[in-house]
């Protein structure tokens, strides 16, 4: 029997048409339960870096509590940050690296929860608190100084080149 191929969506959404990637992310959710994909971007460093492959679990808002890494549809784009809180049916997130919440979105648009992280060939720890990934002063560094991000971005690419 045949092994599943991965495939990694990167093309753009474009105009008015619907994106295949959110299209093919819900899809996948509502039929099979679960979503695995590469992430890219550094907005949730140090806990998340790009490369890292993410599986998400398809959920409900009630299934939701605050420190959990969530998956939404934010006007096109896949987004996979940390929820800050979901009250009046809207969901406030915010990447671990990033100075400001996003945008609340409406509840309706999330598509999963973090249930397994994978860096390399090591399964990591799903975590729902965010204080205890990092010491209060890197968050600090991370989230204010922008030589401190772009070095940390650029640590999970050295260490698997010498891995």
């Amino acid at each position: 029997m045949q092994q599943p191929q991965e495939r990694v969506l990167t093309e753009p959404c474009s105009g008015d048409d619907p994106c295949a990637r959110i299209s093919l992310a819900q899809d996948t959710l509502q039929r099979f339960g679960r979503l695995r994909f590469r992430a890219m971007g550094s907005s949730m460093l140090p806990a998340i870096a790009a490369g890292d492959i993410l599986t998400f679990r398809s959920a409900t808002p009630n299934d939701l509590t605050p420190g959990q890494v969530v998956l939404v549809n934010d006007d096109g784009k896949l987004i996979a940050h940390r929820l800050l809180s979901h009250a009046q049916g809207q969901l406030t997130t915010m990447g671990d690296s990033l100075r400001v919440a996003d945008a609340p979105v409406a509840s309706d648009r999330l598509l999963g929860v973090l249930d397994l992280h994978q860096r390399g060939t090591r399964s990591l720890p799903v975590d729902d608190n965010p204080d205890r990934l990092l010491p209060r002063t890197s968050r600090w560094l991370m989230r204010n100084v922008p030589l401190f991000h772009r070095i940390a971005r650029r640590l999970p690419r050295l260490t698997t080149r010498t891995a």
